[in-house]
């Protein structure tokens, strides 16, 4: 069952236990995995395509090899729009985990929170694909009722590690990191700084 079918059930989202999200979470990165892991192989199959058209001479062969081509870029935006709604799903199970986890204290505040949600104005959400993954974040915590503390960050879907590599590859794009050996390089500091950081904090 995925979150969409939340919507269609007469089960709220409040009935969801936090080891049921952990569950779901879980299921969620697994689909994620795999999808990535079809976009790869799409990629890898266009980029063949594209070096078999240049290196033969024949117009009709080409001409199949485009259609082709275009074919697979077709196949990947079909999996790039499930990637990006796997993602929406595995940042709102991430979201009512978190807001259940930091108010299990006071039980009857998780609830009374969660069921402020407009869950039709969640699910319409969900479901437009204009919306992107840093919009759909911000509107989450918003329905969710979640306060500018409490609300969802890149660093609780990915841990600071993850976030870390992020931000390794935006200086990439920006060219203050020239190669891929020194990038990989500066990920492993990071993530290295991180977990001593962690150790510390926890001593």
């Amino acid at each position: 069952m995925g979150v969409l079918d939340w919507f269609r059930r007469d089960r709220k989202i409040t009935d969801f236990s936090v080891r049921e999200l952990r569950r779901e979470e879980s299921r969620l990165q697994i689909r994620e995995n795999q999808t990535v892991s079809r976009l790869d192989r799409l990629d890898g199959e266009r980029q063949e395509i594209f070096r078999r058209g240049f290196e033969v001479g024949s117009p009709a062969r080409r001409r199949m090899l485009a259609r082709k081509f275009e074919e697979k870029k077709n196949e990947m935006t079909l999996v790039e729009r499930e990637l990006t709604r796997l993602s929406k799903e595995i940042m709102t199970v991430t979201a009512l985990r978190h807001l259940q986890e930091r108010r299990s204290r006071d039980r009857k505040s998780v609830l009374g929170a969660i069921e402020k949600a407009d869950e039709a104005e969640l699910q319409a959400l969900f479901e437009d694909d204009r919306i992107g993954e840093e919009v759909y974040r911000e509107k989450l915590s918003a329905v969710l009722g979640l306060g500018q503390d409490e609300a969802l960050t890149a660093e609780d879907e990915l841990g600071a590690e993850g976030q870390g590599v992020l931000e390794v590859w935006e200086r990439m794009d920006q060219g203050e990191i020239h190669s891929l050996n020194e990038g990989l390089d500066e990920a492993e500091r990071v993530a290295r700084e991180t977990r001593e950081s962690d150790g510390d904090s926890g001593a």
